[in-house]
């Protein structure tokens, strides 16, 4: 195996390891009621795109 082979998996190991590691933290937030309702989520979204949209509109 080749350095650059090795440090390529070393890069998708660390990777795929911090993705586990977000999971099970999401996992704990959930069944502890630490979560946002989507309606929630998505009207904070939409209305952060819609602000971003109104300023875009008032530099032109």
């Amino acid at each position: 195996m080749t350095t650059g082979h090795t440090n390529r998996i070393r890069v998708s190991v660390d990777w795929e390891t911090k993705m586990i590691e977000g999971i099970k933290c999401g996992i704990a937030d959930a069944k502890a009621g630490r979560v946002v309702p989507h309606e929630t989520a998505m009207a904070e979204i939409d209305a952060m795109i819609e602000a971003g949209e109104a300023e875009r509109a008032r530099q032109v």
